[in-house]
């Protein structure tokens, strides 16, 4: 059975406010009827009335004026500095002896046997629970480790896992680009894998995505460096699962870009459920009506799910977004000037804005927009690639957006 608190973001935060305020110590209560009573009647009389002397009150005063009420109730009195173990230098070290003789020996072994070794060198000898205490005290914990062996014969090294930073429970963003949701999608037809990297802002639910024919860390940072070019702002975090792909070279490109990368719990995709969700969203739409155009014709795909994509971000209604479409609610969201890029035209998009926006959601600078969006598909070509269709593709996921 649950308490009733439970799934109640900052329930106990709140009742151990309201209890602090609300159910004060009777000592503080206590203290405050004092102060109460001399403001009546006078200092001598509330000193003699309580038994304290004068100098007390003037001081429980003080700290009702600088703390309020709540510095009325009684601070822990327990000493700033306490006792620390000082054992003989000779016992640490035959506990420790006794662990490597025999590995991770535990506290009552090593009792019985450095209780007679004490006794013979006229040591006190720490008791079991003093035992365990100095083992867990100690920087290795007294812990032997085995030497692992690689495939050739040689010691191999026991690197310590570094601490990954994870989401935070009951996080939502409240901007757009604070937090962008990344993952990918693994498609098979017989021996043959395709791949679809795909990226959403968690609060404007602005997405992006693309497929590409194997998955590394060299790709999904390629992809990211130049689709950060797309979003209209800038991106502060980003959420990913622990797969090889967000390894690597994609988390170098995030700290060099002085950006924060977020991990999820190993098997809980639920922390990333915006991503997984858009996900589904792409299959359901778009993926299960042209899956054997993935395997066919990558290049074509792509403008397919680009011209889709146009739709997802611009006229698809979203429930989460009050029905609204994502460019729609970033534009309501935030301020900006006529020179932004979804305020642009084909026919004024040749014009130079030099003007210098207010909000983060900057214009594209010196460059006209068509020229540097054409510039960021032919980045994300690989070998081999037929350029023809970059304009087309570019038309369809920006300016058709903007129409």
């Amino acid at each position: 059975m649950q308490h009733i608190g439970v799934g109640y973001f900052g329930y106990y935060r709140a009742t151990a406010y309201a209890m602090k305020h609300s159910l004060m110590p009777e000592i503080a209560k206590l203290r405050m009827k004092a102060l109460n009573f001399w403001d009546k009647h006078g200092i001598r009389a509330a000193a003699d009335a309580l038994d304290v002397s004068t100098r007390t009150l003037y001081w429980w005063r003080r700290l009702l004026r600088t703390g309020g009420p709540e510095a009325l109730i009684p601070r822990s009195k327990a000493p700033l500095v306490r006792r620390s173990r000082h054992w003989h230098p000779d016992v640490l070290k035959e506990i420790r002896r006794l662990r490597t003789e025999l590995p991770n020996l535990g506290k009552e072994q090593i009792f019985v046997r450095l209780k007679p070794w004490c006794e013979a060198r006229h040591f006190t000898c720490p008791s079991t629970s003093t035992i365990g205490r100095i083992i867990a005290g100690a920087h290795d914990k007294m812990r032997m480790i085995p030497v692992r062996l690689s495939a050739r014969g040689k010691a191999r090294l026991i690197k310590k896992r570094s601490v990954k930073p994870r989401r935070p429970k009951q996080y939502r963003p409240v901007k757009t680009g604070e937090l962008i949701g990344m993952d990918a999608i693994e498609l098979r037809m017989g021996d043959l894998r395709r791949y679809i990297i795909t990226m959403i802002d968690e609060h404007s639910d602005y997405a992006l995505a693309l497929a590409v024919p194997s998955l590394n860390s060299d790709i999904t940072s390629h992809f990211f460096s130049k689709a950060t070019k797309l979003f209209p702002v800038a991106i502060r975090q980003v959420v990913t699962d622990n797969g090889k792909e967000f390894l690597g070279n994609f988390d170098k490109t995030l700290q060099e870009a002085s950006i924060k990368h977020i991990w999820t719990y190993p098997y809980t995709p639920k922390m990333n459920a915006t991503c997984e969700r858009f996900n589904r969203t792409l299959r359901e739409q778009f993926i299960e009506f042209n899956e054997l155009l993935l395997f066919e014709d990558l290049n074509l795909f792509n403008q397919r799910m680009a011209e889709y994509l146009v739709l997802y971000n611009s006229k698809r209604p979203h429930k989460s977004l009050e029905l609204m479409t994502p460019v729609d609610y970033i534009l309501r969201e935030s301020k900006n000037c006529n020179m932004w890029w979804t305020h642009t035209s084909p026919v004024n998009a040749k014009q130079k804005c030099h003007h210098r926006c207010e909000t983060e959601m900057s214009c594209f600078g010196s460059e006209n927009a068509f020229d540097r969006l054409a510039i960021y598909f032919r980045a994300f070509s690989f070998p081999n690639r037929n350029h023809e269709n970059d304009n087309f593709l570019v038309y369809n996921l920006v300016y058709k957006a903007i129409a």
